[in-house]
């Protein structure tokens, strides 16, 4: 038995609300929720099944548009066979791709004083003389069968009763009009031959085509037909998509897009006006289940047999991740779409033949299916790979990390950081990720605003986030972007959290939704359980002697922004402030690199609420909020032992800038702070400073997403800092020094 109608709650998390109108004919089985269903994200199927269409017949395994290739899909357990429809000389319509015969049949051998040999120029019975099999054998010989030689083309009304015989009356049948500008009467003759053959009235029939010309008038022929418009790229180009999806609903049951241009903005807005989404032409299993993470209803593929073992069975549905990586240790991180045990396989080699550790976990509807697994005893500085697939599946997906190297070792090394992702009204994909992972960083640090969980995005259309379920599919929805979960496969992640995991500038310990968001973020990132313990989240990492990487949690332990200013006030709290003196005072390393959420100089959040350090005095000099007098604590430990090279890093601005500080104003630079952002959201311009501790600009520029670059050279005993645009262009690079 299938399992596609169970997967589809699990496909995305989701239920949809969708304006009243009569419902497809198509969608005759209600969706049945499962626990994870929040109830409002449109990034999930509007059908009760996922629909597997088979492109051209089975034609990765056969010829296409030939029975031999319809009889393979249906073999297969294709849903659909699909047709591309041409016209003869004499009016009959034929299942072809091209308008020409010359590339699927033997065409200029048999007529080779024919050229161009097009469809329309010549008669049913020229072309039934055509072998169009045997031009598979020859260009796919490892595929080659000897019963596809002298396939013959076939008519419509042969291809539909073919699969109505030997689909047993349950495949559908799928079928598009070809360039009806070229063959005039094209719709008519469709109509006919579907009245023939008593198929038109089927509930799995559609009808498709590029040209809305040709689909108005299938509609006007046979009203209750259910129409697919299809779109390329050039098609959209320019055009506010939920405009074309509330236009074309008045003819339209669906839409027929391009693999690429599936997006979280175009499944919000197709799903809206209850347009089914079933893309073209997917032959990848990475990209099936890419797809299938974004709630498409059906996918066109010639690999018949990939779609329906995936939808037959759990598979990894938003790829994988490392993160909390150690010199000897790591967490792994997956999701799978439903309840199932999930594999990883750990080894230095590539191929996983020598040395391969195996760990296991359960994937269960608490956490979301997502599992996270320690991996321990990993030597240092070295590369590792790993894969991961539900026990039951052959879907897997590949990743790989490194691991620090050894304590008092001196490495050169290089990291990306960045944030805020999915704020008001930015929606994946990202252009940052890509660029970030071309840089190949030894790790990448997530510095917060990872989702926004009070914006509105088609995961979460009806904002504030107020359940687990609401959360979890903000995270999804992140992770349908390729760039992001590339990124994630390819190196170790830090993430760490800010405001927008649960709400706009909250406080953890006084926020009802702190219990709900901060559980989705554990479940959504590796992170190891000393810093998921009694969810303190703040916790060091060493890169050798290089860098001392120590993060913060600004959130959990904070007194109300609103509180004024003064020694019982705290963000970390008092612990994490002596923990926080202490990995500085001890730390032996090149450089500290202080992970915080939330800036120092540039004032944030509201005036009387202020939600980073500064109190923005040089705004509103009787603002009595911010949280100086604690960070004065931090800054004098700094001077006053003598800590050289800190580098405080953050993103949450909006804008990038590079900061020294002189606190003490003595004319040395005490500290620096590095601020990078957003990678997905709202773009400003730099504002004035704080002038409390002293801040000089070395660099500020808004209204472009970008992420930062981090390098560490010990043998040159220098650091450097780059702020990239999202091209991966960069706009600004500055060395230091460091001290001994």
């Amino acid at each position: 038995m299938k399992m596609k109608k169970s997967l589809i709650a699990g496909l995305a998390t989701l239920s949809l609300s969708v304006t009243t109108g009569a419902p497809l004919a198509v969608l005759a089985h209600p969706i049945q929720n499962s626990a994870t269903d929040n109830g409002q994200s449109t990034l999930r199927p509007i059908t009760s099944d996922v629909a597997v269409i088979a492109h051209r017949g089975a034609s990765a395994y056969g010829p296409e548009h030939t029975l031999a290739a319809y009889k393979q899909a249906m073999t297969m357990k294709a849903d659909y066979v699909e047709f591309d429809l041409q016209m003869t000389k004499d009016g009959q319509l034929i299942a072809m791709h091209d308008e020409t015969l010359a590339r699927t049949t033997n065409a200029k051998e048999l007529y080779p004083d024919r050229a161009p040999w097009r469809v329309k120029d010549f008669t049913l019975e020229e072309i039934s003389r055509l072998d169009a099999g045997s031009w598979f054998n020859k260009t796919y010989p490892n595929m080659a069968k000897t019963e596809y030689i002298g396939q013959h083309v076939p008519t419509l009304k042969e291809a539909i009763e073919f699969v109505k015989k030997h689909g047993n009356g349950k495949v559908g049948l799928y079928m598009e009009t070809k360039a009806p500008n070229v063959y005039p009467g094209m719709e008519e003759k469709v109509i006919e031959i579907l009245k023939e053959t008593n198929v038109l009235d089927d509930e799995k029939l559609f009808l498709e085509s590029f040209s809305e010309e040709s689909l108005r008038k299938l509609k006007t022929l046979a009203p209750n037909v259910k129409l697919i418009q299809l779109y390329s790229g050039s098609m959209l180009t320019g055009k506010d998509v939920y405009q074309e999806m509330k236009r074309i609903s008045d003819y339209a049951a669906g839409v027929g897009p391009s693999k690429e241009l599936v997006v979280p903005k175009l499944m919000e807005a197709a799903h809206q006006n209850q347009l089914l989404v079933h893309p073209w032409t997917v032959n990848s299993e990475d990209d099936m289940v890419s797809l299938l993470s974004l709630g498409v209803d059906g996918e066109f593929t010639n690999n018949t047999d990939q779609l329906v073992d995936l939808l037959e069975k759990p598979y990894i549905s938003h790829g994988v991740a490392s993160g909390d990586v150690t010199d000897s240790s790591a967490i792994l991180w997956a999701r799978t779409n439903v309840e199932a045990r999930v594999q990883f396989e750990i080894s230095t080699d590539s191929s996983f033949k020598h040395d391969t550790i195996v760990k296991t976990s359960r994937a269960d509807v608490a956490h979301d299916y997502t599992v996270n697994v320690e991996v321990n005893g990993l030597k240092a500085d070295t590369k590792y790979y790993y894969r991961a697939h539900a026990v039951s599946s052959q879907y897997t997906v590949n990743g790989s990390f490194k691991t620090a190297p050894e304590e008092n070792s001196l490495k050169p090394m290089s990291i990306v950081w960045g944030g805020d992702t999915g704020g008001q009204g930015e929606i994946p994909p990202y252009k940052s990720f890509k660029a970030m992972s071309a840089i190949n960083p030894d790790f990448f640090l997530f510095s917060g605003d990872t989702i926004y969980a009070d914006n509105k995005t088609p995961a979460v259309p009806n904002p504030p986030s107020q359940t687990v379920q609401d959360f979890w599919a903000k995270y999804k929805e992140n992770r349908t972007d390729a760039g992001l979960r590339s990124l994630l496969q390819k190196t170790g992640t830090f993430a760490i959290w800010d405001d927008h995991e649960v709400t706009n500038d909250f406080s953890g310990p006084s926020q009802p939704l702190t219990q709900a968001g901060l559980g989705a973020f554990k479940d959504y990132w590796p992170i190891s359980s000393e810093r998921s313990s009694a969810d303190k989240l703040y916790h060091k990492y060493s890169w050798g002697k290089s860098m001392d990487m120590i993060i913060l949690n600004n959130r959990g332990y904070r007194s109300p922004n609103t509180m004024a200013d003064g020694p019982d006030k705290t963000m970390l709290g008092e612990e994490q402030v002596k923990w926080l003196e202490q990995q500085l005072l001890e730390s032996d390393a090149k450089v500290k690199f202080v992970a915080t959420s939330v800036p120092i100089s540039v004032p944030t959040g509201k005036a009387t609420a202020r939600d980073g350090w500064a109190n923005g005095n040089q705004v509103n000099p009787n603002d009595l909020t911010g949280y100086e007098n604690e960070f004065k604590k931090i800054s004098d430990f700094i001077i006053e032992k003598g800590i050289k090279n800190v580098y405080f890093v953050t993103t949450d601005v909006h804008f990038a800038e590079v900061i020294k500080y002189d606190a003490n104003h003595d004319g040395k630079t005490d500290y620096h702070e590095l601020i990078s952002g957003p990678i997905g959201a709202v773009k400003i311009n730099p504002g004035t400073l704080d002038p409390t501790f002293g801040p000089e600009r070395l660099y500020a520029e808004g209204n472009f997403f970008n992420f930062g670059v981090f390098h560490v050279d010990p043998a040159k005993n220098q650091a450097g800092v780059e702020i990239r645009d999202e091209n991966g262009k960069v706009h600004f690079s500055q060395t230091f020094q460091l001290e001994d």
